[in-house]
């Protein structure tokens, strides 16, 4: 009896098949390359950018409200982002109908009441709320001036499960984070080689990011900006199975598993 006799037809065809389809664990396993006993790898884990920020940028929507002693002056600053007063002690609430925020125009600054046009561009939000509280001292004792994003948003592409277009919660979403929202990469995505495109300063940027190393962590492009695409670029086995070569490998196991069976029946 040879060895195509002690084969089962079935269980034979699947380990043809499972022999073209695994895939090293390098290839898929995150941080691969980390080690709890190496004194670089727990360095590079640990090392958190903690003085990271998004910066404006030309096209932004900015919610801006302005509090202080006198709230009837303020007034028309806030309601160009839909605000009115809540009748609280001066205090300022958002309309939750009609928020439309300032633009960040072409020539980086936003056009505000009373204060005019104001450079935005390149600063950061807790920057801009800084200046603005000096420039409406003029107008309100102890202002309190508050600057958020309206169109803090990403967008996921390419071999992940849901792509699209994501909201940013907070100013600190990670491109783990990101991919996390779009349910992973799949199996045929490369994670190795992860694009993130970015516009800065009126320039288009393309960062590569390795979802395999440690080195994440120091990427430039691990913190998302307003407005970054990430991009998971296929596998090899995603244009393969596009020509229809794994069902190519289906027919030869289908194939071999017949004509085993033929063999085994002509030996009886």
């Amino acid at each position: 009896m040879n060895l195509f006799s002690k084969c089962k037809t079935p269980l034979f065809a699947v380990i043809l098949l499972y022999c073209f389809s695994c895939t090293p664990s390098k290839k898929v396993v995150y941080f691969n390359d980390y080690k709890d006993n190496d004194s670089a790898s727990v360095a590079a884990i640990k090392t958190i950018k903690v003085n990271f920020a998004n910066t404006i940028q030309k096209n932004d929507q900015l919610w801006i409200t302005v509090g202080g002693s006198n709230i009837e002056d303020l007034v028309s600053i806030n309601s160009g982002n839909g605000i009115g007063a809540t009748g609280t002690g001066g205090a300022v609430g958002a309309s939750s109908s009609s928020v439309l925020g300032y633009l960040v125009e072409s020539d980086g600054k936003i056009q505000l009441p009373y204060l005019g046009r104001i450079q935005a561009e390149g600063l950061t939000r807790l920057q801009l709320e800084v200046n603005l509280t000096g420039l409406v001292k003029e107008y309100t004792k102890d202002p309190i001036v508050n600057v958020r994003f309206l169109n803090y948003n990403f967008s996921v592409m390419g071999e992940v499960t849901r792509s699209g277009k994501y909201s940013m919660s907070n100013e600190r979403v990670t491109v783990l984070e990101a991919i996390s929202m779009a349910g992973d990469v799949t199996d045929l995505g490369r994670r190795d080689n992860v694009i993130v495109i970015r516009e800065e300063n009126g320039e288009r940027k393309i960062g590569r990011i390795n979802l395999l190393s440690k080195d994440i962590f120091n990427s430039p492009y691990f913190y998302l900006r307003t407005n970054d695409v990430v991009y998971v670029e296929p596998v090899s086995a995603r244009f393969i199975s596009r020509t229809g070569i794994p069902q190519y490998f289906t027919v030869v196991a289908i194939g071999v598993s017949i004509l085993i069976t033929i063999i085994n029946l002509a030996k009886k």
